[in-house]
């Protein structure tokens, strides 16, 4: 997917000598996927892993599942999400 790209330490917009930066946005849109909670997208409620709602317990054994089926809703195609040793991982 090619847009808009996101600074990964401020949550601003990227621009790089007084333009707006583009390119390849698929791993800025998993990391917003797994991070947000369900409603925080106000155009689609529905979309929200709900990481931070994880720190320290358990994950749910359908998380992986449901999490594949919202990165697809947005265009991601991914085969797995896996959780080992709390790093998530999207292939």
């Amino acid at each position: 997917m090619v847009g808009i790209l996101i600074n990964a330490e401020t949550g601003d917009v990227l621009c790089e000598n007084g333009t707006v930066s583009i390119g390849d946005t698929e791993a800025q849109v998993v990391e917003m996927v797994l991070v947000v909670n369900k409603g925080e997208l106000k155009e689609f409620p529905l979309i929200g892993g709900e990481l931070r709602m994880h720190l320290g317990g358990g994950i749910d054994v359908m998380w992986p599942g449901e999490v594949k089926k919202m990165l697809r809703a947005c265009g991601v195609e991914c085969e797995s999400v896996t959780i080992t040793d709390g790093v998530v991982t999207v292939k």
